[in-house]
């Protein structure tokens, strides 16, 4: 009892010590105590840690621009361990447009401080080791690694990033992947602008307002300097000791959920001026899609592929048959180049180059099905790992791009994209299977749709095995994949060197030894995949007993979920079924000692199922097991549920039936 007294007060005092360390919050001015920090205690596993993180965004007035956002950015971070070295790997994105909107980044500077024999020692970083890259026809980056950061440095940066999009007030995030000591966000609004705020995340973030008055210089006219002079909102968030929010398995995009302030802008009231309301609406947002950007240009786009379009569908009446052939062919004639588009411009140049992004893709297969006389149109999407569309707060930032619906006179839609190389209808690769897509159609009166809900997803098996007296299992596996399943095997096989290599993995993965192999259902278009397997597997005998896994072919075999709690809720990639029917055939010579007990696991409302059946017939020992997951998102209140159904679907899958020789 003692010692254990003196353990906890060693440890309090500890705390004590750490907490009291002096952290300058002035930039430039690094302690001897952040240098001699080795662990931040309340998170002893943090790779690094933000010591403080100041932003300050105003409006400022240039003379021959007029009036600028301008945001001014400082930041600390205490490398701690090895890995926390990627902290001084930085990118700095900016908007960079050349219809005239963009951002520049300007007094960029960053050192690495380090301690070396007692003394403080600083790195500069020099300038011709910050490089500017280009993300997309809208958005370029800083990017650069401060020099000489190891386990002890601490490392510092600023910037300044201005920006004519004045209608736009950088949004704040307050939390990050490692630990945050100190938040502050100040920003100041002349009241020519009206913005609501919101915040966002877990986290406590503390606001203060006050009224400030703020000149602005406009020049010089005839009776000399014209200044103005207004009430300006100065608003300060602040937040301390945030947690880190790292990202998780079944997360589509962590940045959703992670603490800070966003701005949307109300209306303007300039002097000598109405107030003019700005707030968008979805509808506000798509009118101006239409009638003043690009995307309504382009969805005027003639069909390139005129007359093999006419020949193409002249065979058919059938307008899903139509749909088929004509995504089929603008897929064979033009080659998804692995990048993504919103407006997808130049989309004819995709044509003569045989290659596009997938909006260049989308925008010749809408023509080319409005040609034919089928109902196209765009669904506007942001991509999962780029994270969901706002219902509240459209904009323009948060389109990332846009797939295709054709919709057939009966009423049913189908949806397509240029990326999907290895899908046919209603068949999409899982970044862009999200569950808020926007359509971007006026006669259409439901305006949101789940992509992740648009098919259903099927792994059936057929097994009939049988045991041999030496535990040999010889079995006929018949296997069907479905949708979006057949889309994960067939991006799977192609992946593959060829057959060979795609044959060892499976083998490798089941530990079996494949005699022979079949497969139906691998070109691009088809939607169910058909697989036929012979193989043999062994058991070793141990003694007396035969221990085998009735599953022979588990679903699964490691609870992805078992921490205590969680954070963050878990999302899923799509809903399925995946079901086996087996058969298996035990020699004379032995007898069934035990047989797993048959079970059915239930989450609330039916949001997953999982039935397990073992039935003993004679010799033969029969297995019905069925999982559904019909729900794909669960709050982090439903962690609990989940953590335990899934424990209990692993247990029955790895569950043995127990064989003695007679």
């Amino acid at each position: 009892m003692k010692k254990l007294c003196i353990f906890i007060i060693s440890n309090f005092l500890f705390l004590m010590v750490i907490q009291s360390q002096e952290i300058s919050l002035k930039y430039g001015k690094v302690t001897t105590d952040e240098l001699n920090m080795k662990v931040y205690p309340k998170d002893t596993t943090a790779e690094a840690v933000v010591l403080y993180d100041d932003g300050y965004a105003s409006y400022e007035y240039l003379t021959s621009v007029g009036f600028m956002v301008e945001l001014q950015l400082k930041k600390k971070i205490k490398i701690l361990k090895p890995e926390g070295v990627d902290e001084a790997t930085i990118s700095i994105p900016y908007y960079s447009n050349n219809a005239g909107d963009r951002e520049s980044v300007v007094n960029l500077e960053a050192y690495a401080y380090n301690l070396e024999n007692g003394k403080i020692v600083k790195t500069k970083l020099e300038k011709k080791y910050i490089f500017d890259e280009e993300l997309s026809s809208k958005y370029r980056q800083l990017k650069f690694s401060i020099p000489n950061v190891k386990v002890g440095t601490v490392i510092e940066l600023k910037y300044t990033k201005s920006s004519n999009r004045i209608y736009e007030m950088p949004d704040w995030q307050i939390q990050s992947d490692i630990p945050v000591i100190n938040s502050l966000y100040e920003v100041r609004i002349p009241e020519y602008f009206i913005f609501n705020m919101d915040t966002k995340g877990y986290e406590s973030i503390k606001v203060a307002e006050t009224s400030e008055n703020q000149t602005f210089n406009l020049g010089s006219d005839s009776n000399g300097s014209n200044t103005v002079t207004c009430t300006s909102r100065d608003i300060k968030f602040t937040a301390k000791d945030v947690p880190a929010l790292k990202d998780e398995e079944n997360v589509w995009c962590v940045e959703d959920y992670m603490s800070g302030v966003r701005f949307e802008l109300n209306g303007t009231k300039f002097p000598n001026d109405f107030y003019r309301p700005y707030t968008q609406t979805w509808e506000d947002l798509e009118k101006t899609l239409k009638d003043k950007s690009d995307m309504g240009s382009n969805l005027k786009m003639s069909d390139p592929y005129k007359d093999e379009i006419k020949a193409l569908v002249s065979s058919t009446t059938d307008e899903k048959k139509k749909i088929e052939m004509i995504y089929s062919f603008i897929k064979d004639h033009i080659r998804w180049d692995e990048s993504y588009s919103f407006y997808g411009n130049k989309a004819k140049e995709a044509v003569k180059n045989r290659t596009g992004d997938n909006g260049q893709i989308n925008m010749v297969l809408i023509s080319a099905l409005k040609d034919a006389g089928i109902t196209a149109y765009p669904i506007l999407i942001s991509r999962r790992s780029q994270g969901r569309l706002p219902y509240t707060f459209p904009s323009y930032n948060k389109l990332t791009t846009f797939i295709v619906a054709a919709k057939t006179t009966d009423g049913t839609t189908y949806y397509m994209d240029g990326s999907a190389i290895y899908g046919g209808l209603n068949m999409l690769p899982i970044n862009l299977l999200v569950d808020r897509g926007r359509v971007f159609e006026e006669s259409e009166s439901e305006k949101w749709v789940d992509l992740t809900k648009i098919a259903k997803n099927q792994q059936v098996f057929f097994l009939m095995t049988t045991l041999e007296n030496d535990g040999t299992l010889k079995g006929d596996l018949k296997t069907a994949y479905t949708n979006q399943l057949a889309y994960s095997y067939k991006s799977s096989y192609q992946a593959a060197k060829d057959s060979t290599e795609f044959i060892e993995k499976f083998q490798n993965a089941n530990q079996i030894t494949v005699d022979s192999f079949k497969i139906e259902g691998k070109e691009p278009m088809s939607s169910m995949v058909k697989e036929e397997i012979k193989f043999t597997k062994n058991y070793e005998v141990s003694g007396d007993y035969l221990y085998i896994n009735p599953m022979i072919f588990p679903h699964i075999t490691k609870n992805a979920f078992t921490q205590s709690d969680r954070k963050l809720p878990v999302e899923f990639n799509y809903p399925y079924v995946f079901q086996i029917s087996c058969s298996m055939k035990i020699p004379d010579n032995y007898k069934i000692e035990e047989l797993p007990k048959s079970i059915k696991i239930v989450l609330e409302d039916n949001k997953g199922k999982c039935l397990y059946q073992v039935i003993q017939d004679g010799n033969k020992i029969q297995l019905n097991y069925r999982f559904e997951l019909n729900n794909i998102i669960f709050s982090q209140m439903d962690y609990t549920a989940v953590r335990d159904f899934y424990g209990q679907v692993v247990n029955k899958n790895t569950e043995m039936i127990v064989l003695k020789k007679i």
